[in-house]
């Protein structure tokens, strides 16, 4: 099954993790250090919708904006 949306095209994409420790300068600290920072997958918000075209079910895996514009 694949992970992307069948109107739009939207996938998954790759982004930074960042992991911070320490208190804020504001708040009376030294300031916030990055400790790590590591890839991640961010996927698409995917559900199953059921389409009449030319009045036949099509099933289909759609992300959640464009289930909305469609409903």
């Amino acid at each position: 099954m694949s992970k992307v949306c069948e109107v739009c095209g939207k996938g998954p994409i790759v982004v930074n993790s960042v992991i911070r420790r320490g208190k804020a300068r504001a708040a009376g600290g030294v300031g916030r250090k990055v400790t790590g920072i590591t890839k991640r997958v961010q996927k698409p918000n995917l559900q199953p919708l059921t389409v009449n075209r030319g009045g036949v079910a099509v099933r289909m895996r759609v992300c959640t904006k464009c289930r909305k514009s469609l409903i």
